[in-house]
């Protein structure tokens, strides 16, 4: 532990001293001076050596890690660096007393890489779904609180759509008819040698068209009834699961 005092404070102490105890001749004080400023500059050294010797021990400390290694052959080598060829492998840093500070693994391969991203991937996807398949159970247990709630639903939707195609039905046939006495009427007209007049050929196109148009629409209810019968099991299903998992 180094103290460093001004030279001149240190001097001024001496004179003041020896001033007001008179005992000494000025020789004898500027002889004390001396000699305390060598020591002074003596301590000032010592203290910057230990210094020194501090910091110098320190690196020694850094410097002594070393790096441990496999070669290609699976035998282990040390040095202060890997090798570039095997800087990829991975590495151990020991001390100087054979103490393992620190690891660091291989470098991950591009195909490696790839199917962590595609774990990730998929990963995220499922997460996604799961978040949509409880929002749609939340949806379907606030929507119906018992089995007959949903058959309910779905016989009210396959009556409307029912509904939908017998009311079509019935305009097709009445298409139909009017389709069937235009067609009389061009007949008729052909019989006696005139031309079918532009309008009754439009007419009778126009009406075969709403026909088909209207015969479509039967077809598509159809199906939505079908995709109605499979929705509706599905939520049968779900629901006595939920149910089962809440009871």
């Amino acid at each position: 532990f180094c103290i460093r005092l001004p030279t001149d404070q240190i001097d001024d102490l001496f004179r003041s001293s020896l001033d007001r105890s008179r005992r000494k001749p000025t020789r004898v004080v500027n002889r004390m001076i001396s000699t305390n400023t060598r020591l002074l500059l003596r301590r000032k050294h010592l203290c910057i050596t230990f210094l020194i010797a501090a910091l110098c021990g320190a690196g020694s400390a850094v410097e002594a890690k070393i790096k441990c290694w496999k070669n290609n052959e699976g035998v282990r080598e040390c040095g202060n660096s890997v090798p570039p060829e095997y800087a990829q492998q991975g590495h151990e840093e020991k001390s100087a007393a054979g103490v393992t500070t620190d690891t660091t693994g291989r470098a991950k391969s591009l195909e490696e890489l790839q199917t962590e991203q595609a774990a990730a991937a998929e990963k995220a996807v499922s997460a996604g779904r799961a978040r949509e398949q409880a929002a749609k159970d939340r949806v379907l247990l606030d929507t119906f609180s018992s089995e007959d709630d949903l058959l309910l639903a779905r016989d009210g939707q396959i009556a409307h759509l029912e509904s939908q195609v017998k009311l079509t039905e019935s305009h097709i046939e009445k298409l139909k008819k009017s389709l069937d006495e235009l067609i009389q009427t061009a007949a008729d007209s052909e019989r006696r040698g005139n031309e079918l007049p532009e309008k009754l050929v439009g007419d009778i196109d126009s009406l075969r068209q709403q026909i088909r148009d209207n015969d479509a629409f039967i077809v598509a209810k159809q199906k939505e009834r079908e995709d109605i019968v499979k929705k509706f099991e599905s939520y049968m299903v779900r629901f006595r699961e939920l149910k089962g998992q809440t009871n």
